[in-house]
């Protein structure tokens, strides 16, 4: 291997080392069974002063904001208030649940010079993770619609390869609602087939601005991957890409649900996906990709505890 290719080894081996215990530091975060003095002392015990931080601000008696590391040393700006999901990221510098595995992936596989798209970008994590891998010539588009979310975005997005959008992509470019969630911004929605099936994502709405896939890809560079996390929306915005995707044909990830959610949004979504050609793979482990049949989504979808992603890869 030449210089670069050995640096770039040498970068994916030193993150998939510091990525090792994320499984078994989000499981420490997150979990509820057993004594909650005892849970709270472990979490003392493993994460020490930023546990300290968290527990002081979560009381009232810190600034509701903090810049904490990501698991690679990375920093991350958050607001404590959007605390469901996000107090992993406080205390182990990354996403929860099912989510190491899509960042070995993204480790694994992002190459200098990729054209990332971060559909559902929230706070900016998978942003950051892409931006240490896709090298000086890569680009990363992330679209965030919710501007106090968005804001979060930009600050931690201060990276003239990044461009921030402050719009969604879905299956139209306008004006859309957006049903926020009550108990966090990252679970919010457009499609109101989801706010109906899942009233906590109501009764707030708010007005923001979309664009589709294929308007936004005429006047920039297109994907060469993409991670789509709309909750519930997939199959909208890739209808509204349908030209970009047939061209470009990127690698994507998609958060797919369990249970009736999944039979009624993302199996529809994956669907369109092997329509337009892709292959679906679940991820393994250590996030190397293996080949679900198509006959396999319906039963995949239903074993799954809540969620996963699924990357969709078009033949070379």
């Amino acid at each position: 291997m030449g210089l670069v290719e050995d640096l770039l080894a040498a970068q994916r081996g030193r993150f998939l080392t510091l990525a090792a215990d994320l499984p078994a530091r989000c499981r420490l975060v997150e979990t509820s069974a057993g004594n909650p003095v005892l849970r709270k002392l472990r979490k003392l015990n493993w994460f020490g002063a930023r546990y300290l931080r968290w527990a002081a601000a979560r009381a009232g008696l810190r600034p509701g904001v903090v810049t904490v590391p990501l698991f690679w040393g990375g920093r991350m700006s958050l607001p404590y208030t959007d605390d469901a999901d996000f107090v992993t990221f406080y205390l182990a510098g990354a996403p929860g649940g099912p989510e190491y595995k899509l960042v070995r992936y993204f480790i694994r596989t992002l190459m200098p010079g990729d054209s990332f798209y971060d559909a559902g970008a929230n706070y900016g994590f998978y942003t950051a993770l892409a931006a240490e891998f896709i090298g000086a010539q890569g680009e990363i588009h992330s679209f965030e619609p919710l501007l106090e979310i968005h804001a979060w975005l930009k600050r931690n997005a201060a990276d003239p390869r990044i461009r921030v959008v402050d719009a969604a992509l879905w299956d139209r470019t306008g004006a859309a609602t957006l049903y926020r969630h009550h108990l966090s911004d990252a679970f919010n929605t457009l499609e109101a087939d989801v706010a109906d099936f899942d009233p906590t994502r109501g009764p707030l709405q708010t007005e923001v601005s979309c664009t589709t896939l294929d308007d936004y890809a005429r006047t920039n560079r297109p994907p060469t991957v993409m991670k789509i996390d709309v909750e519930g929306g997939e199959k909208r915005l890739i209808a509204g890409g349908l030209e970009t995707l047939r061209k470009a044909r990127p690698a994507i990830a998609m958060e797919v649900w369990a249970g009736k959610g999944g039979e009624r949004f993302s199996l529809p979504a994956c669907r369109a996906l092997l329509d337009l050609g892709y292959t679906a793979h679940s991820l393994g482990e250590n996030g190397a990709p293996s080949v679900l049949a198509a006959a396999d989504l319906p039963s995949f979808l239903q074993s799954l505890p809540a969620w996963d992603n699924l990357v969709f890869l078009q033949a070379q």
